[in-house]
């Protein structure tokens, strides 16, 4: 730039000298004539003034024009070479945040690998899946064989390794790859055996001069069935738990399961419906189809049917269609008894017959538990003829419990003493049945006509101790004679410990007889209703079922739990059984009260004896109403 400043101001120079020299020739004509005094007309001479004219040869001033020579310097543009220059600013445009030289800074600059280490799934290409679907187990090698591509995306050459998994072959995997290029891989299915084909293909995949390598997962599928029209069901089988008796249809429903029918075969079945569901109903859901092609499935829900009773019900359910192909589940479901809110165990005390004078007896625990999802406050629990200790805790939480003890009062006379201890807590209740026996010291019979040892002899004792029957007077018990229906209810009204009694009894019964308030009671409390004809025939012999019948509704009023009963029909003369006494005389076979005669017989409609009778009663109190 200095050069060519020197040049520039050189050629101003030049043209400045040029101009000075030919002002001098203009200078030199005006002073060759000089002006003469006096001589006016001399003066005319000034019109070669306009000699001056050539002063247009300062026109040669245009010369200065010439200047544009210094377009010549325009050779100078030679300089231009100094745009190169430019590249001083790349400063501006590359810099290096590390503080270096942004063309050898090795942070900006990091040395590029030559191949990658591992390829990535943009480098390649291939299926996720090869689905051969459902075949038959003589399926030809062509359905048992598919094909799929390996295309190589990345500008590297890459290399595969593999092993064909179980049940099939593959082929065409190459060992290399350029890039760009692709291979096709040929899978067949080995085996026709009937079953599921699920594997999984891996190849190896790697970049030839890179490290590491990356897997091609591929999944391979192939369902084998030995027929045309076949049927699955998953599951196949199903325990749904448990139920408490009383159980709702949401209950039932919520336990149900949904099971999944699938076509297993290769044509298209058409669902037919189920049996064997005996305990369950199987519910079909909106969108399920009645045709299914190969390979589809469908749903149904199998629920426990409404009402069941407690126990253990299990069905083997069938699903059919109209091929007749069939698939199974196994279900099973438990309904459980429904507890109280509130229950006691155990629920019957038994303390046995003791003889006056007895010591204390040892007490009993009763555990009472509250079964609701809410607290129960108990009251404290109370009886006449049992001392109830203090309970461990009054306020029972949602499935908390408390616990008691109870035994007989020392001191009590001779007497059966059985009855109910009842807790009491927010409007719930529970029972605990409590048997005790008090008699006199067994002695000899007082009576003339029961020899010791006789059959009856025992029994006669007991109930005569108990004051449940009397002699007839002499001093005789007459254990052969019949008893009265009238007897009957008066024998029962003492065991209960002839209470008041109020109400109506019968025309019958005459007022002030022995047995008027015992009949009246025995009518208050259903023990009984009379005849059709709306009598009572007191005086009339007691039969063997009408002997059931009264005790067995004695043991109801009672509370007594007894849930013994017997198939009468082993009988030979069950049928003649009246139908109110059915259940009743099935019960007092089954707790061996009254058993049948030696012949095989029940003998319903026989009459009783009074010896009879005391053996009934002795084993009523001992073994179940003491």
């Amino acid at each position: 730039m200095k050069r060519k400043s020197q040049l520039l101001a050189l050629l101003m120079a030049l043209c400045l000298l040029a101009s000075l020299t030919i002002l001098p020739a203009a200078a030199e004509g005006e002073a060759g004539t000089p002006d003469k005094p006096g001589q006016e007309t001399p003066d005319t001479p000034d019109t070669p003034d306009t000699p001056d004219t050539p002063d247009t040869p300062d026109t040669p001033d245009t010369p200065d024009t010439p200047d544009t020579p210094d377009t010549p310097d325009t050779p100078d543009t030679p300089d231009t070479p100094d745009t190169p220059d430019t590249p001083v600013n790349p400063p501006e445009e590359k810099k290096c945040i590390h503080g270096n030289n942004p063309d050898t800074c090795t942070q900006c600059n990091p040395p590029k690998p030559e191949t990658p280490t591992r390829p990535t799934s943009g480098d390649i290409s291939y299926p996720d899946y090869v689905n051969f679907g459902t075949l038959e187990k003589n399926a030809s090698s062509s359905d048992r064989t598919q094909t799929f591509t390996i295309r190589n995306r990345s500008d590297y050459v890459m290399t595969f390794s593999y092993s064909s998994p179980s049940g099939y072959t593959v082929t065409g995997v190459p060992k290399s790859l350029d890039a760009g290029d692709s291979a096709t891989v040929t899978v067949q299915l080995n085996s026709t055996s009937s079953g599921t084909y699920n594997r999984t293909l891996k190849i190896e995949v790697a970049f030839k001069d890179g490290q590491g390598s990356a897997t091609m997962s591929i999944e391979l599928y192939a369902d084998v069935v030995d027929k045309d029209y076949a049927i699955s069901i998953e599951p196949t089988s199903k325990d749904l738990g448990k139920l408490k008796e009383g159980y709702s249809e949401k209950d039932a429903e919520e336990k149900g399961v949904t099971v999944t029918v699938r076509n297993k075969g290769a044509s298209n079945v058409r669902m037919d419906g189920v049996k064997g569901n005996d305990h369950f109903s199987v519910l079909a859901f909106k969108d399920t189809a009645d045709t299914l092609k190969p390979g589809e499935k469908t749903e149904f829900k199998i629920v426990p049917k409404q009402d069941l009773k407690v126990g253990t019900h299990t069905d083997t359910v069938t699903f059919l269609t109209r091929e007749s192909a069939t698939a199974a589940i196994k279900v099973t479901v438990v309904v459980e008894k429904k507890l109280d809110p509130l229950t006691v165990e155990p629920g019957t005390l038994d303390f046995g017959i003791v003889e006056e004078g007895y010591t204390a007896l040892n007490p009993k625990t009763v555990t009472v538990k509250n079964n609701t999802d809410y607290a129960i406050r108990l009251e404290q629990p109370a009886s006449y003829s049992y001392e109830v200790s203090v309970l461990s805790r009054t306020s029972l939480p949602a499935g908390g419990s408390a616990t008691f003890t109870i035994r007989p009062r020392t001191g009590l006379p001779a007497n059966a003493y059985n009855g109910v201890v009842e807790l009491w807590g927010s409007g719930e209740s529970a029972k605990v049945n409590v048997q005790f026996a008090v008699t006199r010291p067994a002695g000899p019979s007082t009576f003339s006509d029961v020899a010791a040892g006789s059959t009856f002899a025992s029994d006669i004792t007991y109930v005569s101790q108990k004051g449940l029957m009397s002699g007839v007077g002499g001093g005789r018990f007459n254990p052969g004679a019949p008893v009265t229906r009238g007897q009957l209810v008066t024998i029962l009204y003492r065991l209960e410990g002839q209470p008041a009694v109020s109400g109506a009894g019968f025309p019958d019964v005459a007022a002030g007889s022995y047995c008027e308030k015992a009949v009246k009671w025995a009518a208050a409390n259903g023990i009984t209703a009379g005849g059709k004809d709306g009598l009572f025939r007191p005086n009339d012999s007691i039969t063997r079922e009408q002997l059931a019948t009264f005790l067995f509704r004695y043991n109801n009023y009672k509370g007594y739990v007894s849930t013994q009963r017997a198939n009468l029909a082993s009988f030979s003369d069950s049928a003649s059984v009246s139908a109110y006494a059915k259940e009743a005389l099935s019960w007092a076979n089954g707790t061996s009260l009254v058993n049948g005669t030696t012949d095989g017989r029940l003998n319903p409609s026989g009459g009783a004896t009074r010896g009879q009778a005391a053996a009934i009663l002795h084993r009523f109190c001992v073994s179940i109403g003491r």
